[in-house]
């Protein structure tokens, strides 16, 4: 924890150790991950075609 982002211990005055690099940020939208959205467009057409095809296509 280095909130002032000090280079030097204040009591030995040795260098601290850097910080690792942060991880970047997974891609999200609207709170859920996007292969979530990709998976639940996907579940919508397949339970869209699949009422289709219990009831028959339209004009047939």
């Amino acid at each position: 924890w280095n909130p002032d982002d000090k280079d030097v211990c204040w009591r030995c005055q040795t260098p601290l150790p850097k910080a690792p690099p942060s991880k970047p940020k997974r891609q999200t939208f609207g709170g859920l991950p996007v292969w979530m959205w990709v998976a639940l467009a996907l579940l919508f057409l397949v339970m869209n075609f699949g009422s289709c095809m219990m009831m028959g296509a339209p004009g047939s």
